[in-house]
């Protein structure tokens, strides 16, 4: 790929899978565990709750596959295929949670619970740690160069397609269990809640490569959004504020990801 703008891209045409340098190390099989541990306690729950646990263990094995990295060498299709991969289950699981009818905290929440929300998006953002400025400015996408469309347009796709499943699934589910126990918002409830946050991070950290998250200030900011995001639900009885913040949180990687598309995918001369 070119180094900067005023060159061609080359064609992407590396493979999607390299079973060769496939590994499980220490923090892909931490955070497979605490996955698993999740789904443990989503499948004690019965009903519905187990099929989502199934749909996670999926999800976890399509994350496992022997995905080809560094992924900048893949073709728009390979890349693409990898993120539907990834947001399949999360999307899926909100689709049903709202055309199925489920009891996992779709109803409305007061109106001020939204302005909340967007605070606690702000401290998401802030946390972080983005330059904003230098997003706006478009400065921080020249620095990081472009990227071809179909990647840039995948990833804009998973940042905004999976907050909706990613609540219902990790957050949606304390309030069902809460209803179902009659405990309201916390009670046994809880234990399941801190579950599920800790899967809801460890998700992340389960398909090959780093994806930007190498660094001690990305793992903060993980741990805090699952955090405020489990008590912005819990408190709020809904998803909807936390959805909000949730997708708060992803915009300004959805506009640094358009800054840095590039409509051409072709050799060079």
């Amino acid at each position: 790929m070119a180094g900067s703008r005023g060159t061609p891209l080359r064609r992407l045409a590396a493979g999607s899978f390299d079973g060769s340098a496939w590994s499980l190390d220490r923090e892909r099989t931490t955070a497979a565990a605490c996955v698993l541990a999740f789904c443990a306690a989503l499948f004690a729950q019965g009903g519905a709750a187990r099929w989502v646990a199934a749909a996670l263990v999926l999800d976890g094995l399509l994350a496992a596959l022997p995905w080809r990295t560094p992924r900048a060498g893949r073709s728009g299709p390979s890349f693409w295929a990898e993120t539907l991969c990834g947001i399949a289950v999360p999307a899926g699981a909100g689709v049903a949670a709202l055309l199925g009818g489920l009891d996992w905290g779709t109803g409305a929440a007061a109106w001020w619970w939204y302005a909340v929300a967007v605070a606690v998006g702000a401290v998401l953002v802030l946390t972080g740690g983005m330059n904003l400025k230098a997003l706006v400015s478009g400065d921080l996408a020249f620095v990081y160069g472009p990227t071809p469309r179909s990647h840039a347009l995948a990833r804009v796709t998973a940042s905004t397609v999976s907050p909706l499943g990613e609540e219902v699934v990790f957050r949606g589910v304390v309030l069902a269990a809460a209803a179902a126990g009659g405990t309201g918002a916390g009670g046994a409830a809880w234990p399941l809640g801190l579950l599920a946050a800790i899967a809801f991070v460890a998700r992340h950290h389960l398909p090959a490569g780093q994806n930007r998250r190498g660094s001690s200030r990305a793992l903060l900011a993980e741990v805090t959004a699952a955090g405020l995001l489990l008590a912005l639900v819990a408190a709020s009885g809904s998803v909807w504020p936390a959805l909000l913040a949730h997708a708060l949180n992803n915009a300004p990687s959805v506009v640094f990801e358009l800054q840095r598309e590039r409509p051409a995918e072709r050799k060079e001369p």
